[in-house]
């Protein structure tokens, strides 16, 4: 009996691009079963692995302009950030096949007894994942968990399932059968049977908070290990010696990077109030110059927002923020004739701590810009807020900014930048915005179990 489908949407134009698999529990289980066949095999030979992994970034960088304009249509973001997710997801797997790291060690001999720590693959690993970068941020737990000797069940958000498929069936032209799999649902059954059956022993989780402590509470019942990457609120913090062009350019790109759908991007602006006139001026000239369209057409720098609820929120949030006493500065339109999810790049100034658009994450085509006479009351304020996924500090006076970096809350406090990851630093939330650390080594030790062989060897 053939598999029941759903259709696929691309949020720019709401023509149906595809479909995929509506998965069961049982398809789980059978994935399941797959990988235990597959498991030992796999985690036998390092070195095996690594020149698959080599492999396998070279085929995706040959592949990455047509996997990029499947990612492009199903997501919604432009052509040339789609390919280069595809690329990144390239450069994970060259990284991690390259990464040095020991499979034992030896501890000092005691009493007659020899004590060796053997790192070995934490077994089968549940990825799962968003619709904001759905390649990426599933190439940021593939290609450590590969490398370490896991197999892996992936599923992809419901709304950008086929770009994930398309890169599995890439990666299994290399992979043996079994080692990766992929299983979609337009529903969370797949999430909750990964979470809570116990033959898969992490889950490797990107999304909402929300989400990600109901799978997290899941997968407690079989004592899983859990890495999760969830929401954020970043703020910009602008000092007053800061050079206010320069930094309108650097907050409006990661603030509208992907119509503003990024856990990592600029969320909120604070700058002292004697400048925020001038502030606002500078990140409005810097909005104007962003052209919405299709993601895929030439000219286009800004895509839709992914879904209609998601743009709904940024929506009420603004509209409440300008109910209590904000103004908006430029956009809050469409800003686009097609009939997708389009929402201009919007300025909210004036806005205070309190409002919903400056406490919550809004995760859309909207910034905040928030005016203060204190920078330790700004600190305060960010730190008392339940996120810290990151943060920015910006002023050519690093010493200073450092200082300031210091004291927040955050798992990465980028200074005059904001959004830029590393391939070997960790990243990863603190408070309610995660646990666990991905990329670098830390993301690799993510997957793997540190086992102890204590031998007697006399006596």
């Amino acid at each position: 009996m053939p598999v029941p489908v759903y259709d696929v949407l691309d949020p720019a134009t709401l023509e149906v691009i595809g479909q995929a698999p509506e998965h069961t529990e049982n398809d789980v289980q059978a994935a399941i079963a797959t990988a235990r066949g597959a498991a030992r095999a796999w985690a036998a030979d390092r070195e095996v692995r690594r020149g698959m992994l080599r492999l396998v970034a070279e085929r995706i960088r040959a592949r990455a302009p047509q996997l990029g304009r499947l990612l492009s249509r199903e997501q919604g973001k432009v052509l040339m950030e789609a390919i280069g997710e595809f690329r990144l997801a390239a450069d994970l797997f060259d990284y991690y096949a390259d990464l040095a790291w020991n499979e034992s060690e030896d501890l000092p001999q005691r009493d007659g007894r020899s004590l060796q720590v053997q790192y070995r693959p934490v077994g089968l690993v549940g990825t799962i994942t968003p619709w904001n970068f759905p390649i990426s941020l599933l190439c940021v737990k593939l290609a450590p968990a590969l490398v370490a000797g896991c197999t892996v069940i992936a599923k992809p958000s419901a709304t950008t399932p086929l770009s994930t498929m398309a890169l599995v069936d890439l990666v299994n032209e290399v992979l043996p059968a079994g080692v990766l799999q992929v299983r979609t649902s337009s529903r969370r059954t797949v999430n909750v049977a990964l979470a809570s059956l116990p033959q898969v022993r992490k889950i490797s989780f990107t999304g909402s908070t929300d989400v990600g402590t109901a799978v997290a509470a899941s997968a407690t019942a079989s004592v899983k290990r859990v890495t999760l990457e969830l929401g954020g609120n970043d703020p910009a913090i602008v000092l007053e010696d800061a050079d206010l062009e320069a930094t309108a350019r650097g907050i409006v790109g990661s603030a509208f990077r992907n119509a503003g759908q990024v856990c990592m991007a600029v969320k909120r602006a604070y700058v002292p109030r004697h400048l925020q006139a001038r502030f606002t001026e500078a990140i409005v000239a810097e909005s104007a110059k962003l052209s919405l369209g299709h993601g895929i057409a030439e000219g286009t720098t800004m895509g839709p927002m992914h879904n209609q609820k998601q743009r709904e929120t940024v929506r009420e949030l603004v509209s409440s923020a300008v109910s209590s006493g904000a103004r908006v500065a430029h956009g809050g339109g469409v800003g686009c004739d097609l009939p997708g999810y389009f929402m201009e790049p919007t300025i909210i100034t004036d806005a205070v701590p309190g409002m919903g658009l400056v406490d919550e994450e809004q995760f859309g085509s909207a910034l905040p810009i928030i005016g203060y006479d204190d920078l330790g009351e700004v600190i305060d304020h960010v730190n008392d807020g339940p996120f810290g996924l990151g943060a920015s500090i910006w002023s050519p006076d690093l010493e200073r900014a450092r200082q300031a970096a210091f004291e927040i809350e955050a798992g990465t406090v980028w200074i005059n930048q904001h959004t830029v990851v590393e391939l070997d630093a960790p990243f990863g939330g603190w408070k309610t915005s995660g646990t666990g650390r991905e990329r670098g080594a830390w993301g690799l030790h993510e997957y793997l179990e540190p086992r102890t062989i204590n031998a007697r060897t006399h006596g």
